[in-house]
């Protein structure tokens, strides 16, 4: 019986010996497959990469002869162009000196100055007489654009060329345009040479009709001939599809046969008039060695998997053989031989199926690494012997813990009560600070620990274990014995910031910032006067962040700068909208943090918004708070005068919800004075008399400095007729409305 088992035992093991060889072959082959795909793919990649070198080089060639001619016409002056005869002794030598085929400068009424080398200098000749291919560059360069015309074959220097051409400026005033050509020939020198792949390719430019324009000297194909379609580098086939690849100006690769030998090809496009590198890579496929030293790569490669296989096979039966000492090791820590984080989880996961009821507790060292620096490594691996001694002396029957790593120990104790936590953490504490003191009287360990409670619930081990370490990296920050129980609230708020910061600019971008507007109202008619804009961040799932979850999160931050301006641009738009369908637009304002206020180019951006809306400043009205003036009032003036110079109204925030001073008033030269709803609050009391004078005083003050007044906080009609009694200006709150998106602002007021 046992030799048959043994038998079928050895006969499934050849099967499965047989499928992982025959699953080894498969894999071998297959990476065979991948290293020649990665080798061609490897050479197209490095023939790209060199294409794009020669190409930065073509560019940098323009892109001289650019300013070339930009320099040549920061010279010019008006009294030296309407001089034509010295101004074309002037462009002759120019031309001469710059090595141009063909150099010309065009009056704006298109007559112009031609020098032609080998021919001489025409001193009155139109743009329109020229080659019909150089008339779009003199013409953009009128409208004041550089550009580079296609090549043409030119009469006067019998060869073909291309043309630039600069727009001409003196004075600031555009006068004319500089033209030039060249002949394509200017390329030979950066395409010849043998560095191309390192000596093994070359490069040909040619034309979007495959026409070669540039030949390099190093070239496998000897015949001489005139389009790269009609040589031995594609096949007839393909032809018709790569001419329309090309009028496409994408990018191809190919491959060739020539006299018995493999080159890969690549037409790579310019980027100007539709030009193109050729570029042929002469080792690609063409060494006969390649090929066996694949085989051989493929054939050691299966070997070593062979190999590995042997290996495993042997070491899976070494781990059956030894399966108990393998068991004892993974939940012990070597070093202490307390048990290790991997027992503790499990026993942990146990205790959540059964109890229900315990805490689990994380206790580290203050700076353990500088007590192994300071006493040696021996030293602190007998203290960590030591605390797992004096843990076992502290647990209660039922409880256990462990060692994770360095000095981080974990605890499980069958506590709920934060007292008897505490005194239970406090008592070991104590202990081990006295092992320390045994061993060096001059050095006193300090320890910290976090406690996480499982009140909640919880039936899964990883988010208990993720709140006592939450716990513990809080606790750390007290240089002391101290114990930190994990509180889910403020772990929430923290969630919430963490969320808040690590989303804020994607939901800029995905527009989860929404416009949202409240109405104010004119008090003396009840009639709508503007809106104030408010920002509500609503999630993709419809889910809501409130703006106390996130403003003066965006203001320690400083994302409250691009939020704000975000704000201004959707009143701006939406001002723009109204204009557009015919409406009467009404006022809104925007509130702008003291950072964004402050910046160098805050008043030119504000600008450039309006005009690119082309809405009147006067609609938007730019809310400060009062804090803004505590730092230097003149700057503050000066800001806003340049803002009120633009149009824009300045609008004081909050007044009086701070320790607001009249003086504030008498020093900023505001439009409009917002008056927080704790003044409302306080004035609708009827026996804070005191107060209602104080109201009354400051609008009666602000109505004398011609400043609007807007009373926040409106919520009942007799908040209303008390701000209207006071000779306030407009009322803002939930008695006229909440904030609402802008689509039922429009849809209800507009």
């Amino acid at each position: 019986m046992n030799e048959k088992m043994t038998r079928l035992q050895m006969r499934r093991m050849l099967r499965l010996i047989l499928g992982i060889v025959l699953i080894l072959i498969a894999i071998g082959v297959f990476l065979i497959f991948s290293l020649m795909r990665t080798m061609q793919n490897s050479a197209r990649q490095q023939m790209s990469v060199e294409t794009q070198e020669y190409k930065n080089r073509i560019y940098k060639q323009v892109e001289a002869d650019f300013q070339s001619l930009d320099t040549l016409a920061s010279f010019f002056t008006i009294d030296l162009l309407e001089d034509r005869e010295a101004f074309a002794e002037r462009l002759d030598t120019s031309n001469k000196q710059n090595n141009f085929r063909t150099m010309a400068f065009f009056y704006k009424d298109g007559s112009g100055v031609v020098s032609t080398l080998g021919i001489g200098v025409s001193a009155d000749m139109d743009y329109h007489e020229l080659n019909e291919v150089v008339h779009p560059v003199i013409e953009k360069a009128f409208a004041g654009e550089k550009s580079v015309s296609r090549l043409f074959q030119s009469d006067a220097v019998e060869g073909r060329v291309f043309a630039y051409a600069v727009p001409v400026y003196v004075d600031g005033t555009l006068v004319g345009a500089l033209m030039a050509s060249d002949q394509i020939e200017i390329f030979s020198d950066i395409l010849s040479g043998n560095t191309v792949l390192g000596g093994n390719g070359y490069l040909h430019m040619v034309g979007t009709e495959g026409n070669f324009l540039v030949r390099s000297s190093n070239t496998v194909v000897k015949e001489e001939i005139e389009n790269i379609f009609d040589g031995p580098y594609f096949d007839e086939d393909e032809v018709v599809h790569l001419k329309e690849e090309m009028r496409d100006q994408k990018k191809i690769f190919s491959s060739f046969v020539y006299e018995g030998e493999r080159y890969q090809v690549i037409l790579d496009p310019v980027g100007m008039n539709g030009w193109y590198l050729m570029c042929v890579n002469t080792l690609q496929e063409s060494n006969p060695y390649v090929f066996p030293v694949l085989v051989i790569m493929g054939a050691a490669i299966l070997v070593v998997l062979f190999i590995i296989f042997f290996l495993f096979a042997y070491g899976l039966r070494l781990v059956q053989r030894n399966n108990k000492e393998l068991w004892r090791q993974a939940y012990h820590d070597a070093l202490t031989g307390a048990k290790n984080l991997f027992y503790f989880r499990e026993e942990v996961g146990k205790l959540l199926e059964n109890v229900g009821d315990f805490s689990v507790v994380a206790l580290n060292i203050h700076q353990f690494k500088f007590i192994n620096e300071i006493f040696g490594r021996e030293y602190g691996d007998r203290l960590l012997i030591e605390i797992k001694e004096v843990l076992e002396q502290g647990m209660k029957e039922g409880e256990f813990f462990a060692r994770d790593r360095a000095d981080l120990f974990y605890l499980c104790l069958l506590e709920t009560d934060r007292e008897k936590i505490l005194e239970r953490l406090q008592d070991i504490m104590d202990a081990i600070v006295k092992i320390s003191s045994h061993h060096h009287n001059n050095y006193r360990i300090l320890l910290y620990s976090g406690v996480a409670i499982n009140e909640e619930g919880n039936k899964d081990v990883t988010p208990l274990m993720t709140h006592v370490m939450f716990a513990l990296t809080t606790a750390k920050g007290s240089y002391q014995n101290n114990v930190w129980f994990y509180d889910s609230k403020l772990h929430e708020k923290e969630k919430t910031e963490n969320y808040v910061e690590s989303h804020m600019h994607q939901a800029l971008k995905d527009g989860e910032f929404k416009f949202y507007l409240q109405p104010k109202v004119d008090l003396s008619t009840g009639k709508l006067k503007g809106a104030e804009a408010l920002v509500r961040w609503v999630k993709e799932d419809g889910s809501m962040i409130y703006p106390d979850e996130f403003i003066s999160l965006f203001e320690k931050n400083g994302f409250c700068t691009k939020l704000d301006l975000y704000m201004v641009e959707c009143a701006c738009r939406q001002i723009r909208e109204w204009i557009d369908a015919g409406k009467e637009p009404v006022g809104i304002s925007v509130n702008q943090s003291k950072l964004l206020f402050y910046e160098n180019d805050y008043i030119e951006t504000m600008t450039n918004l309006i005009r690119k809306y082309d809405i009147p400043g006067s609609l938007i009205t730019l809310e400060i708070l009062e804090g803004l003036a505590a730092d230097n009032v003149d700057e503050l003036n000066q800001k806003m005068s340049l803002l009120q110079k633009q149009g824009f109204r300045i609008s004081m925030d909050d007044f009086g919800s701070g320790y607001s001073s009249l003086n504030i008033l008498g020093n900023l030269h505001i439009d409009e004075l917002k008056l927080d709803r704790g003044f409302l609050l306080e004035v609708s009391d009827a026996e804070n008399v005191r107060s209602r004078i104080i109201m009354e005083l400051i609008v009666q003050l602000t109505g004398k400095l011609h400043i609007s007044t807007v009373v926040e906080g409106v919520e009942t009609a007799e908040n209303e007729a008390l701000c209207r009694d006071m000779g306030c200006d407009l009322g803002q709150g939930y008695y006229y409305s909440r904030p609402i998106p802008r689509e039922e602002f429009n849809q209800k007021y507009m």
